[in-house]
């Protein structure tokens, strides 16, 4: 009988996982922080019920690569080229300062230079997968702080390239071969390039092919090639698997076939996803948490405090608020799954090794399972934060020179729409005001975004809308609406209720994501909630229902009626009220269409009797409008011209009939002379 131990260590995985993460998950622990726990419960620590470790961690690797894929489909490299700055600046002050904080604390602990210089790197870099995977659980990924925070992660993976470059010189196994380090950098550019060659030009036309072929298989089979061929492309070059598969994903997400490939690994990224989580919880050995507990949880606190405040800092310094920072901060916190990597290879140079690696590893999956609750918790940390006085006084509102005719034009508006945000959303509510010639005023809190605003003549400010002091600049007191149109849903709720306490006449409509936040936010004090998946629901029922015929007048109606609900009958189990009485529904399943009389129409010179629209379609005329002159209830001798537009009332069928009817109406050509 053919044994598969790989198979067997799988499912005995998964089903030791889905145990572990589904009773948790009841007890209210974050999903990741459970996986995290079901590795230590697996690993040979514990229970050591899986023998072919290797194997599981290259699945696990796969998935991270699917995982950052994906992340990668939603940017692109003119998204990327804009957060340029973000990646070089925050990216390389945030790496440069925690080295240097890393340096100095073991230096202070006896260790050497060079094992003091490799332990600031390992304490550099963070999760990639846990922190992008909470941003895009929820929601976060577009925010100001999610955008910081992917930028100084890309910053982070591309810089364990040259820390590993380093390791033979810090260990002093041997010395630094410039020749050697040279050919690196230029092999690791060349594997780039190839990378980004093969994305942008090769596999949208190996795509179209395969779309042609009209195959799901065929389009699953190239999307996974895709991942698994530029995730073995970047570690050819020296990167990670999971870098060279972000790369690839970031040129893909100018392909018009992203989405669909970003559907099909969904499943699988999920998935294999989940394994890498377990995977780095299997390292830990738990004995060191019972022989060292203190240590270990002073050790994982003190990670978590300096690399969240030198994080904030960064942020902060970059011209971002406070509660953008924080969140970054301690999204940021915990040692990363590339610092396994690196710590790996230090230990073939002697930098780290026995009770040190597993001392290490302690800590590091600490901080991991700390991360989650850390998130849960981080919106409220951040609110406290900015309500210090001094901080808030400081930090809250900075006007510069750049923002001055904004800060002007800002005193001087009256009866106005503050919009908060100036992403996607934002910017098309901005565009419509700007053409409709309504007054508006910008609050952003991504500095780089308030920039390039301005630099197109944008009236934005700068400044957290969740702080008082900002919104009372934006004269929120004088402002007809506020529009909220950020991707924070915690923010969001905090920027509604001081707006409402600020100004109780003020209309307040809010963007959200998901239909679970409508009865909190209008509890709030929001006037409209519009949430996206559900507007998104109606836009595509609304087009079916026209494909079948169905007056666009009652789409809208319906439409109407939904939204009044608050969306209560497209939720799961809701019950809506009916809409109207059995008289009613009558009336609302009629229609009231416009008809224009065009110049060929032979209905033009005759009478409503003569034309007896309603003999001959059931459709009744209630009214005729030329010109700027409306006639209700027309009498039958009221004659019909050209231009005419004729209000028609009716079942659906009677009013396509009348439709079909006057347009069919043509002159007949006389016969040729």
């Amino acid at each position: 009988m053919t044994q598969l131990p790989v198979l067997r260590d799988l499912v005995i995985v998964l089903a030791v996982s889905l145990a572990v993460v589904f009773a948790l998950r009841r007890a209210g622990v974050p999903t990741i922080a459970a996986l995290l726990l079901s590795g230590v419960v697996l690993g040979p620590g514990s229970l050591g019920l899986v023998r072919e470790h290797e194997s599981i961690e290259v699945v696990a690797e796969i998935g991270v690569a699917m995982l950052l894929f994906g992340i990668g489909l939603k940017l692109s490299l003119h998204e990327l080229a804009r957060l340029r700055a973000l990646i070089l600046g925050a990216g390389g002050m945030q790496v440069g300062l925690t080295v240097l904080a890393g340096v100095v604390a073991a230096t202070a602990f006896g260790y050497p230079a060079g094992q003091a210089v490799f332990f600031g790197c390992l304490l550099a870099l963070s999760s990639t997968a846990i922190v992008l995977k909470m941003f895009e659980n929820r929601g976060e990924t577009d925010a100001p702080h999610g955008r910081l925070g992917l930028s100084v992660l890309v910053f982070q993976d591309l810089a364990v390239v040259p820390m590993m470059l380093l390791l033979p010189v810090l260990g002093r196994t041997e010395g630094l071969s410039w020749g050697r380090a040279g050919t690196s950098l230029v092999w690791s550019i060349a594997m780039v390039a190839a990378i980004v060659v093969c994305a942008r030009f090769l596999f949208p036309r190996m795509l179209e092919q395969v779309v042609r072929a009209r195959s799901r298989e065929l389009f699953v089979l190239a999307t996974l090639l895709t991942v698994l061929g530029t995730a073995w492309l970047g570690s050819l070059a020296g990167l990670s698997l999971a870098l060279g598969a972000f790369l690839a994903g970031i040129v893909v997400a100018d392909s018009e076939y992203a989405q669909q490939v970003l559907a099909e690994i969904v499943p699988l990224r999920d998935a294999f996803g989940s394994l890498f989580f377990v995977s780095v919880g299997m390292l830990l050995d738990p004995a060191i948490w019972l022989r060292e507990p203190l240590a270990t949880l002073g050790l994982g606190v003190a990670v978590l405090v300096v690399k969240a405040l030198i994080m904030t800092a960064t942020a902060l310094a970059f011209g971002f608020g406070v509660r953008a920072a924080v969140l970054t901060g301690l999204a940021l916190a915990q040692i990363g799954e590339f610092s396994f990597i690196l710590a790996g290879a230090g230990a073939a140079h002697g930098l780290i090794g026995g009770e040190l690696m597993q001392r290490f590893l302690a800590v590091s999956v600490l901080t991991m399972l700390l991360t989650p609750f850390l998130a849960l918790l981080s919106p409220r940390l951040a609110e406290h934060t900015e309500s210090v006085p001094w901080l808030r006084r400081l930090l809250a509102v900075r006007p510069s020179r750049a923002g001055s005719d904004a800060d002007e034009a800002a005193a001087a508006l009256r009866d106005h729409v503050v919009v908060v945000g100036h992403g996607l959303n934002g910017h098309n509510v901005v565009r419509v005001l700007r053409e409709r010639g309504i007054a508006y005023l910008v609050l952003e809190l991504n500095p780089h975004t308030v920039r390039d605003a301005r630099v197109r003549g944008e009236p934005v400010l700068y400044g957290d809308a969740a702080s008082p002091d900002v919104l009372a600049h934006a004269g929120i007191a004088r402002a007809r609406v506020l529009v909220v149109a950020i991707a924070d849903p915690s923010a969001t709720r905090q920027i509604v209720a001081v707006a409402r306490s600020a100004a109780p006449r003020l209309k307040i409509v809010v963007r959200t994501r998901y239909v679970s936040e409508v009865d909190a936010l209008h509890r709030l004090g929001a006037d409209e909630v519009v949430p996206e998946e559900f507007e998104t629901s109606l836009e595509l029922a609304g087009a079916a229902m026209a494909a079948f015929g169905v007056p666009g007048r009652v789409i809208e109606r319906d439409k109407v009626r939904i939204r009044q609900e608050r969306y209560a009958s497209l939720v799961a189990g809701g019950h809506a009220a009916p809409a109207v009485a059995p008289m009613g529904a009558l009336l609302t399943a009629a229609d009231l269409e416009e008809l224009t009389l065009g110049e060929a129409c032979t209905a033009t010179g005759l009478t409503l009797r003569e034309l007896d629209l309603r003999g001959r379609s059931g459709a009744t005329v209630v009214a005729v409008a030329r010109g700027d002159e409306l006639t209700g209830n027309p009498p039958p001798d009221h004659v019909l011209q050209a231009g005419d537009v004729l209000w028609v009332w009716g079942q659906p069928e009677q009013t396509k009939a009348a439709r079909e009817l006057l347009q069919g109406m043509r002159p007949v050509p006389g016969p040729a002379s």
